[in-house]
């Protein structure tokens, strides 16, 4: 593995660990959550989320949240970094206080985000509005979920070398899995994908395949019928950081699924 290195205005750390926990999980681990140092968010997706905005001329960069996404908190790492305007808009729900913003928001806040509330609803619906308000003032709108062809593309870097009977990765859009699939063909057995929360396996497979242009990859797609709200069930907990809505949901049903071969996980953050 490479030496890992900061690049990005010092936000992006490239050459993420590769730890072998093969005794005790039956995993090597490449840990992604490294991948974006405090004060951006431990999420690889960051990774094309500052190609993006460094390419775009605008000033103004739009980003829609969701209930627990990361996206805000990494544009407006990016923004900063790139000294540019973020907005984030986020869905408000009924029972929140318009004053007390979530979490995510909150640390986008912090790195300079301007915060604009959106009343909840469905995603698509909320990301036209953002996308409107934003253009309205001459800025980008990032796309929906971060669906980013930067972000297929430097997560193919990112791949360990050597061969696998399987790589698990956990997979909100899929599109970290897409680079994934990308870097690594050729050298897998099967792309373990496990879903954070329940939708159609075939768009997700179709999306997958035309995202990582490797049409023939071996993919098992595990949807274990979670909400999109929903954390991780009860489980063991392993020692290096597991999001509670996707990673640690992907390594707690590996813990039921065990099976012989060289086993690499991609903890995404």
């Amino acid at each position: 593995m490479p030496v890992p290195t900061r690049k990005g205005g010092g936000m992006l750390v490239y050459g993420t660990p590769l730890e072998d926990y093969a005794d005790e999980y039956g995993l090597f681990v490449k840990r992604e959550d490294l991948s974006c140092p405090p004060p951006g968010p431990p999420f690889s997706k960051t990774r094309g989320v500052y190609a993006r905005v460094a390419s775009r001329p605008e000033e103004s960069i739009g980003v829609l949240d969701t209930f627990h996404s990361q996206a805000g908190h990494a544009v407006a790492r990016a923004c900063q970094v790139l000294g540019k305007r973020c907005v984030n808009f986020y869905p408000l729900y009924k029972t929140d206080d318009p004053k007390r913003p979530r979490d995510p928001q909150k640390r986008s806040r912090a790195l300079g985000a301007e915060l604009r509330p959106l009343p909840a609803g469905r995603s698509c619906i909320l990301y036209h509005a953002a996308r409107k308000a934003t253009e309205a003032e001459d800025g980008y709108m990032m796309p929906n979920a971060l669906k980013l062809t930067e972000s297929v593309v430097e997560t193919a870097r990112e791949v360990p070398p050597g061969d696998w009977d399987r790589v698990i990765i956990p997979a909100s859009s899929g599109t970290i899995a897409a680079g994934v699939i990308r870097g690594m063909s050729g050298r897998v057995g099967t792309f373990v994908i496990h879903l954070g929360y329940s939708r159609s396996l075939d768009e997700v497979r179709r999306y997958l395949r035309d995202a990582s242009g490797v049409p023939d990859a071996t993919v098992e797609v595990i949807d274990e019928g979670y909400a999109y709200k929903d954390v991780a069930r009860p489980g063991d907990t392993p020692p290096w950081p597991c999001n509670a809505h996707y990673d640690l949901k992907a390594f707690r049903w590996w813990l039921g699924n065990r099976a012989a071969g060289k086993t690499l996980f991609w903890n995404v953050g």
